[in-house]
């Protein structure tokens, strides 16, 4: 599968999520163990939101760009929107989670059966000429 833009923030998508389960994971572990020695665990997960922030811009900037190169397919406008939402709740409320990670997810979701939709409908034009 070539990498489009249209197909980029579901991508973008899936990396955010495995890095924030990443480190969900680490500071809970760092936290229960005394191994890791994380003294301080506001201050930790204070850095990790700091970070996300910045990775929350980029995934409203990639967002939006997809949006606007898809206005033909309805189903990615609405992936793009949750995606766009997913990140803005991100961005504005950085300890609720659950939310924007079901958005995210269903982003990737509408992203990936598009995509598969879409090449399905080339394979069958190309093979009708």
């Amino acid at each position: 599968m070539k990498i489009s833009l249209l197909k980029l923030p579901g991508f973008y998508d899936t990396l955010f999520i495995l890095f924030l389960l990443l480190s969900f994971a680490v500071l809970g572990v760092g936290h229960a163990l005394s191994l890791f020695h994380v003294s301080n665990y506001l201050a930790a997960r204070t850095a990790l939101l700091g970070h996300l922030a910045v990775f929350t811009w980029i995934g409203i900037g990639l967002h939006l760009i997809s949006y606007l190169r898809a206005f033909r397919i309805p189903a990615m406008l609405v992936a793009n929107i949750a995606g766009i939402g997913a990140f803005l709740i991100f961005w504005l409320l950085p300890s609720v989670a659950l939310v924007p990670l079901i958005l995210l997810a269903a982003a990737i979701l509408l992203t990936q059966k598009t995509a598969k939709r879409k090449t399905q409908l080339l394979r069958s034009s190309n093979s009708q000429e």
